[in-house]
């Protein structure tokens, strides 16, 4: 007998409902949503950004202004602090447009998504985010541009732009192999890391603990868009209590 889906959202209601701070959330299954709470709310989007980077490098390459072999050389002057492994390795590494990309969203390497902006245009991936009809999302500055910040420029997010951006992703599949083989799993997939595929983007800073990604279970998958802000412990464990509830729920189906 199939489970109670009721029984689930209530289940995640309660989850939400004791945490204390701000939160976007969707969870669809297919076209059934299964629960969503403050789907237009603006929330810093920190590493979130990055799918969208990733769906206008997509473009370019279909439009074959790019390719994903292309290469591109890493200088010192491209390396930036936070995330990342390529701020630690010597300079004049050769790589392609397909490392660097796999390294923006599975490391959230800082230095590799400047890289990215720089050769995309940070002008191109603007008009490309308002011409896809992200209302509530924006790219204002690059990877710890603190000049950018102190003028008051950030970059900002959604959870319904950020479920449309994972859909959008999700039907390529280079790009989705890339979700699938993320590195940073502390959040959704904590409880059940490696017992199913997953494919997401987490995002973090101060405050800030988001998580972005669809689970594929053996006869369906989810999605779930978790945009939280609040105090960063509770905020990774509201991440992690959701993902295990979709697991545990669906597991057996």
């Amino acid at each position: 007998m199939s489970k109670d889906i009721n029984e689930l959202t209530k289940q995640i209601q309660v989850i939400v409902d004791e945490f204390q701070g701000e939160v976007g959330i969707i969870v669809r299954e297919g076209t059934k949503n299964i629960f969503s709470k403050n789907e237009e709310k603006i929330f810093q989007s920190a590493s979130i950004i990055k799918l969208f980077i990733l769906e206008a490098l997509l473009e370019k390459i279909e439009n074959n202004s790019f390719s994903y072999n292309q290469r591109v050389l890493l200088k010192n002057e491209d390396k930036v602090a936070g995330f990342g492994a390529l701020k630690l390795l010597d300079e004049n590494i050769n790589l392609t447009i397909k490392d660097l990309a796999t390294l923006m969203i599975t490391l959230s390497d800082n230095t590799a998504t400047n890289m990215l902006i720089d050769l995309i245009g940070i002008e191109y991936i603007q008009e490309f985010i308002k011409r896809k009809g992200y209302l509530e999302t924006r790219l204002e500055r690059k990877m710890f541009d603190y000049i950018a910040r102190e003028k008051g420029l950030d970059n900002y997010t959604s959870a319904r732009d950020s479920f449309r951006v994972l859909k959008n992703l999700s039907k390529n599949y280079i790009a989705l192999d890339i979700l699938k083989n993320q590195l940073c799993n502390s959040k959704i997939p904590l409880y059940f890391f490696r017992k199913i595929e997953v494919a997401h983007k987490t995002g973090d800073l101060i405050n800030i603990e988001h998580d972005v990604g669809t689970l594929f279970f053996k006869n369906t998958s989810v999605d779930l868009i978790i945009l939280a802000e609040g105090q960063n412990k509770d905020a990774v464990l509201l991440n992690n209590y959701l993902g295990e509830a979709i697991y545990n729920f669906y597991k057996e189906q």
